[in-house]
């Protein structure tokens, strides 16, 4: 009778406990990037849903075909029980290196601002492999604007590097385009290892930082010794958006891996890269009126 006692009380405990995790998340948005490795008509989607159900919204690149994102959506659908849409670019970059960018997201957690997407302008024909995609998004006061890029992949470095110094002058484009709305998250894949390299300079002295930030983060998978490199990450300006950041970031499912530096078992079947998450507050009010002539 007394463990039987004991046995109720646990398990009311245990009911009360999910309760209060249940109501903690739903004061959060888990905001995510995924290279989800050449999504077509033909990609079995499941293994990407069950990866992507984690999050309220994830950037995702190396879309290949509408259609794929389709799959992957009803995927979504059927794997959550949730309501998911979606934003896609138009394509992007030419031949080979041709892609969409897509945000992808939960209806009942976060509201995308229409007209707010578009595509970055390239002063020259030449800056850009695939040019960088950006939409504003709304999840309860926190309103936030994602810009995902998918930095070119070749056998000259430099060219990488190059593309990656020109991302200052994307920040300062999209931020321009709203003086009032500070909250920018740069994120995706930018094929150069560790954000200390000198390819992310330009970025750094405009105050922006990453998220990932542990010496030794792996967001692909290798098939060498020490793994595999540190392509994908997030930035952001925590002057603006430090009160809405919670600090909890990651590679992988925020319920296997919150140490940020590796990625989660299970993903690689999917794609050959690990998503890369972070969570915001979305109760804190909006620092947009900041800025605001006095």
């Amino acid at each position: 009778m007394r463990h039987s006692k004991r046995s109720a009380v646990v398990t009311l405990l245990c009911v009360v406990i999910a309760s209060l995790l249940c109501a903690a998340e739903e004061h959060l948005v888990t905001i995510a990037t995924w290279n989800v490795e050449n999504l077509g008509s033909k990609t079995v989607t499941e293994s990407r849903a069950e990866v992507l159900r984690a999050f309220d919204i994830a950037a995702l690149q190396e879309v290949e075909s509408e259609d794929g994102l389709k799959h992957l959506q009803s995927s979504l659908i059927a794997a959550s029980g949730a309501a998911w849409e979606y934003v896609i670019s138009p394509s992007v970059g030419e031949g080979n290196a041709a892609e969409h960018y897509a945000f992808i997201y939960r209806a009942d957690r976060v509201e995308y601002v229409i007209d707010s997407a578009g595509v970055y302008p390239e002063a020259a024909t030449d800056e850009f492999s695939r040019e960088p995609f950006y939409a504003t998004f709304r999840a309860g006061d926190f309103d936030f604007t994602l810009v995902t890029v998918h930095v070119t992949w070749g056998s000259l470095a430099s060219l990488r590097t190059a593309e990656c110094r020109r991302l200052s002058s994307v920040w300062t484009y999209v931020q321009d385009l709203d003086p009032y709305e500070n909250d920018l998250i740069l994120l995706g894949d930018f094929n150069r290892d560790r954000p200390t390299h000198s390819a992310f300079d330009e970025l750094t002295a405009l105050g922006v930082t990453p998220i990932l930030t542990t010496a030794g983060t792996r967001t692909t998978f290798g098939r060498t010794a020490t793994g595999g490199s540190w392509y994908d990450n997030m930035w952001v300006d925590l002057l603006f958006s430090g009160q809405d950041y919670t600090g909890s970031s990651g590679a992988g499912a925020p319920e296997h891996d919150t140490s940020g530096s590796r990625c989660s078992a299970g993903i690689e079947e999917a794609s050959d890269h690990c998503p890369v998450w972070a969570q915001f507050y979305i109760e804190r009010g909006d620092d947009d009126p900041v800025q605001q002539p006095h």
